[in-house]
């Protein structure tokens, strides 16, 4: 397995690692939006598949959802007996969760009015923080030891309302940091996704498309010697001050860093693609390695059929 994949533990309480208390975070963003817990359940049975198979991290997801659930009193029937089977599944286990299997089938309390809760994340545009590569896949390519450099550039929304920050991402020549806007400037721009080049107007606004596509065209679309619109902005998904990995390091502020050279930046925010710090067995560091890998080197299949 990969370190920088594994589940976060910080002690033997059922929210005391990173799966269970994610699937708490995640119910209860979404049931405060006005989703019911049939819904809710669906959407995280399908996120959290990949765990299935691991006895460990399969029974925290369903103890977590069954807790989260009959706290806000609407614990359904299945999930119940998804629970209590883990708890029963072998001795230690019922030990270990006894009063959390009385809990759940004692009387539910009655169902809470959901609270909307947003978060507006206070980093400053031009901030730049610098992320170690640690993991064993930035180990495998060669990159441990190096940062992410990851600067705010401008805000985003995020559901169900929380303000994020859209942020360009660099990658350091070796284990040094830069320590001011030239040096910074002098590394390397990590790039984070693609646009074809008919896609480029897109969104179209139906209700002028002519005149919205005339004023689009107005702009200098700059291709790739693949024929493909460059982009190296994403929305980081700072939903909580909780997510934001505390080994950040705070490196300055460079509000006039030279930008990404023929940078297509998508016409609506929300076709900036977003990366969360970790979902489920995905991390920001792992996903960001392999787009450095895909793009910068080229290793994606788009750039292998010119």
């Amino acid at each position: 397995n990969l370190r920088g994949l594994e589940m976060g533990y910080w002690g033997d309480g059922l929210y005391q690692n990173d799966t269970a208390q994610d699937v708490k975070d995640e119910f209860q963003e979404l049931f405060r939006v006005g989703k019911t817990s049939q819904e809710i359940t669906e959407k995280l049975i399908r996120d959290y598949r990949c765990l299935w198979g691991d006895e460990e991290e399969e029974s925290l997801f369903w103890l977590a959802l069954a807790d989260t659930q009959w706290s806000l009193g609407v614990l359904l029937p299945f999930v119940l007996g998804k629970a209590l089977a883990w708890i029963d599944k072998d001795d230690r286990s019922k030990k270990k969760w006894d009063a959390l299997r009385k809990k759940l089938v004692s009387p539910q309390p009655m169902v809470k009015k959901a609270k909307k809760r947003t978060y507006r994340c206070q980093w400053k545009l031009g901030d730049v923080y610098a992320y170690r590569l640690e993991s064993d896949f930035a180990k495998e390519k060669g990159l441990y030891g190096r940062y992410f450099l990851i600067q705010k550039v401008d805000e985003g929304s995020w559901h169900p309302g929380h303000i994020v920050p859209i942020v360009y991402l660099k990658i350091t020549a070796d284990t040094n940091l830069p320590k001011n806007t030239e040096e910074y400037n002098r590394l390397e721009y990590v790039q984070t996704w693609f646009t074809r080049y008919e896609d480029r107007f897109l969104p179209i606004d139906m209700s002028c498309p002519k005149e919205d596509i005339e004023r689009k065209s107005q702009k200098d679309y700059q291709t790739d010697e693949y024929g493909f619109l460059p982009q190296y902005r994403i929305r980081l998904l700072n939903t909580s001050k909780r997510v934001i990995p505390t080994s950040l390091i705070y490196i300055g502020n460079f509000p006039d860093a030279v930008q990404p050279k023929r940078e297509f930046v998508p016409h609506v925010k929300a076709n900036i693609i977003a990366v969360a710090w970790k979902s489920c067995h995905q991390t920001f560091e792992t996903e960001m390695i392999r787009q450095y890998f895909g793009h910068n080197l080229r290793e994606f299949d788009i750039y292998k059929k010119k």
